[in-house]
Formats: structure tokens, sequence, C-alpha cells
């Protein structure tokens, strides 16, 4: 009991007061930030669609290379997810997606330019930091905003679904620019742009505190 009391002070501040933001937040806010999370997981199903054809037809490099760049984008995801887990007792969840959503966008439009192997699997700490912060803060937050656990794992989950069904046009559409298939990651970073300026935009609509709130 002793050590429950203690834990529970421990996190009072910046982090408890950033779940308290969360669970503020207007439902036109929540419905935003499902938008936004629908383009995110776009972004990163339609990296892992693309990365093989990318390499082989784009790159000219051997098909080997995208497993390794995968491979090493998913074995970094879980020293990141640690460290995200260490970094969410000082920074609030949007705030932590928000860097997520900035380092995806180096990585994407990095990813049009990338001409040699070397620079490829470089690139790969920014992939893990992005796809972590998604797949590792977003459904807290989701479940800080809708304090219902099936309904809002079940939400953020058909956000993964959506956003792989995104992919399709994204992929198809960001082929037929002049850069072919270099400019589906661009167009995989605008959509991260968007997404985080939409959750910054959702991060602002909070609902009114209640009035014993405000006297504390």
């Amino acid at each position: 009991m002793i050590f429950q009391w203690s834990a529970a002070h421990d996190h009072d501040g910046p982090a408890q007061d950033a779940e308290d933001e969360h669970l503020a937040l207007r439902t036109r806010a929540v419905v935003l930030i499902v938008a936004a999370f629908i383009l995110l997981q776009a972004g990163n199903a339609t990296v892992m669609s693309i990365m093989t054809v990318f390499v082989t037809e784009t790159m000219r490099i051997d098909v080997i290379w995208a497993g390794i760049a995968l491979g090493v984008a998913a074995g970094l995801e879980v020293p990141v997810l640690i460290l995200i887990g260490r970094l969410s007792l000082r920074f609030s969840s949007l705030r932590l997606i928000a860097a997520g959503c900035l380092a995806g966008i180096a990585y994407y439009v990095a990813m049009a330019y990338v001409t040699g192997p070397v620079t490829l699997i470089a690139l790969q700490p920014l992939n893990a930091w992005c796809f972590a912060a998604i797949a590792g803060v977003g459904l807290t937050l989701f479940q800080q905003m809708i304090p219902r656990p099936g309904l809002s794992t079940g939400l953020y989950s058909n956000t993964r679904r959506i956003g792989a069904i995104v992919s399709g046009p994204i992929i198809a559409l960001g082929s037929k620019t002049a850069l072919g298939n270099r400019g589906i990651f661009l167009a995989c970073g605008l959509l991260t742009v968007l997404a985080l300026v939409v959750i910054a935009i959702a991060a602002r609509q909070r609902e009114p505190r209640p009035t014993a709130d405000l006297a504390r």
C-alpha cells in the first residue's frame, strides 16, 4: 500500500496534467485526431507495401536491402518504445505523437532522395521513431480520450485498417508524379504534415473544466 501511494504521488505533475488534458478534449477534437491517425497509419502502411518495389525498381539495388531496412526499423522500435515509455512521464501523449510526426516527415522527405543502401539504412531510426510513436502512444491517447476500453481500442485498431485501405490510392497517385515511386514518399510526407496540423488544431479544443477542478 505504501508503494502504491508513493507511485501515485510520483506521477502527479506533468504526466498527470497531460492525461487530464486528453480526457477533456471535445468530441470534434476526438474526431479530428481519429482522422489524423488514419493519415498516419496510411503513411506507415504505404512504406511497408512499397519498400521492395522502391529498392529494386527505383534504387536499382538488390531486394535484400528492402528486408534489411524493414528489419532494422522493426528492431529499433523495441528500444524506441521503451524510451518513449520513459518520456511519457515527462511529456504528454500529444507531444510525443507530434515528435513522431516530425520524425516521419523527415524520413519520408529524405527517402524521396535516397540513392544508396547506406543512406537507406541510416534513415531507419526516423522510421522506427515515427511508427513507435503512432503504435506505442496512439493507443494510450485513444484510451485517454475515450474512457471506454472496448470502444477506444476498437477505434484505434480501425484507424490502422482504414489507413491500409487509404494507402492504395496513395501508391497509385504518388507513383504517377514526375518523381515516380519517390513521389509516393513525398505524398506520405504531405499527409503526415496534414496529420500534424490536424492534431495541433484538435489539441486546442478542450472541454471547459468543471468548477470544482478550477477551484483546486
